[in-house]
């Protein structure tokens, strides 16, 4: 499938580690949709590129409690006009 991305794009790619940690002391885990909310804020408050994905791990092992207990690989590919 080819999908025309425009001008200005970002493509974000992670191992489920990043998603499957845990949103506090409970069951709960950050998921997907989780993932998607938590980026869109981040964007907002105008995090890009390395920022963004150091803030997103960051946050990420915060809402766990600590450390991931799987592994974890991002990677942001971006074009800004």
């Amino acid at each position: 499938m080819q999908v025309e991305l425009g001008a200005e794009w970002s493509l974000m790619l992670y191992t489920d580690g990043l998603i499957e940690g845990r949103v506090g002391n409970g069951r709960e885990r950050l998921g997907q949709d989780g993932m998607v909310e938590m980026i869109r804020r981040q964007l907002a408050a105008g995090l890009r590129g390395e920022d963004l994905l150091r803030s997103a791990v960051n946050e990420v092992r915060d809402l766990n409690g600590g450390e991931l207990t799987d592994d974890v690989a991002v990677v942001l590919l971006d074009r800004l006009p």
